[in-house]
């Protein structure tokens, strides 16, 4: 074998091996490809499942505000209590001091 020929194997060796390493990166490539496409998909159904969660909380959130318990209920009984008392008391002494001011003086 000659120097000659001993390149070309040589130069043909290379090749081969040059052409399976494009293969094997052009499938590399391709799985790379498919596990982007999946984790795109799985990045969709995430902000769908966020979007429908801060939905969720919203409605619980405005939900709560809207929920009137039995402490709330007695507490705003008593506030309306005191407030009657409070102005029963102001129409008591009005009168006392509207019926002072129309009694003759001796």
């Amino acid at each position: 074998m000659t120097n000659t020929e001993h390149e070309i194997n040589y130069f043909a060796t290379a090749v081969r091996q040059l052409i399976i390493k494009h293969g094997e990166l052009r499938q590399e490539l391709h799985d790379t490809k498919e596990k982007l496409a999946q984790k795109e998909k799985e990045l969709q159904e995430a902000k769908l499942l966020l979007s429908a969660a801060q939905h969720d909380y919203e409605m619980l959130k405005t939900a709560r505000m809207l929920e009137v318990g039995d402490g709330d209920i007695d507490a705003a009984r008593k506030r309306v209590n005191k407030l009657i008392r409070d102005i029963d008391r102001c129409i008591t002494l009005l009168s006392e001091q509207q019926s002072d001011s129309q009694t003759p003086k001796e």
